[in-house]
């Protein structure tokens, strides 16, 4: 088993990375298809497989991608068998470490040998020989903290500040009120977050408060729906099942115990 928070302590990537996942299937040749939904996090993934290809867009996956802010639910087909590595970035990660667009990386991915100004070659040189997955993982971290030691880290505290109120409120907060507590204003704050973040505050905080409702529709932790609509501060149920259609295109039952 791989100790991916070690991993992130030994390279320094405590202010980039939330989390490393691995999803491996050795299953004969075959089309696996997997669901996503928007979380507010953006992510690099290593892809090893035959083919992948992220949908609606009908987009062919790179070896190694960066995926930007993804709103609207999306899927990924892939040809069996295939490792997948996904480091999680923190919502401002890809345009600090990547320097990309990130309002046209929004439901999209790029291939990160092709982003402007970023050497991948030897890495994805390295990650091609056969090697222990958590080797491959080591690779990865080694390359994103070269990236890391590269880029200035003066609007980090400001923008890891906002996200954490953010989160702490479960999306519940206003622009206005996290402007005053942020002392700035909401249009400075608009900025910064559509230049790091690429979506605005306000569609940040409703995809946290969707993430929220949604784990506690997953878990079943209600007793009616209407516990988990004043939960996490709905105003009425129509405008819940409005919302979690957005994000899913699925009704809220039809989550449960995904």
């Amino acid at each position: 088993m791989i100790d991916t928070t070690k991993i992130i302590a030994n390279n320094n990537l405590e202010l980039f990375v939330k989390e490393i996942f691995v999803l491996e299937e050795q299953n004969a040749r075959q089309c696996a298809t997997m669901t996503f939904y928007a979380d507010g996090y953006p992510g690099v993934v290593y892809l090893q497989s035959e083919r992948g290809i992220l949908l609606p867009r009908k987009k062919t996956l790179s070896t190694l991608f960066l995926y930007g802010q993804m709103i609207a639910p999306y899927e990924l087909s892939i040809q069996t068998p295939y490792l997948i590595i996904v480091f999680q970035l923190y919502p401002f990660a890809a345009k600090l470490l990547f320097d990309v667009n990130t309002k046209k990386l929004n439901d999209d991915c790029a291939d990160i040998s092709k982003i402007k100004g970023v050497a991948i070659e030897n890495t994805l040189e390295t990650l091609a020989s056969p090697s222990e997955i958590n080797l491959k993982t080591e690779i990865i971290a080694n390359f994103l903290s070269k990236l890391a030691r590269e880029k200035g880290m003066a609007e980090y505290p400001k923008i890891q500040r906002a996200i954490q109120i953010i989160q702490d409120h479960k999306g519940l907060i206003t622009v206005n009120e996290l402007a005053k507590r942020m002392d700035t204003t909401q249009r400075t704050l608009r900025r910064k977050f559509n230049h790091y973040i690429g979506i605005p505050p306000k569609k940040f905080a409703k995809i946290i408060q969707f993430q929220t409702s949604l784990d506690q529709i997953s878990t079943g932790g209600f007793s009616q729906l209407t516990d988990v609509v004043y939960d996490n501060g709905y105003t009425d149920q129509s405008h819940f099942i409005r919302n979690i259609k957005k994000f899913t295109g699925k009704r809220p039952l039809q989550l449960k115990n995904l």
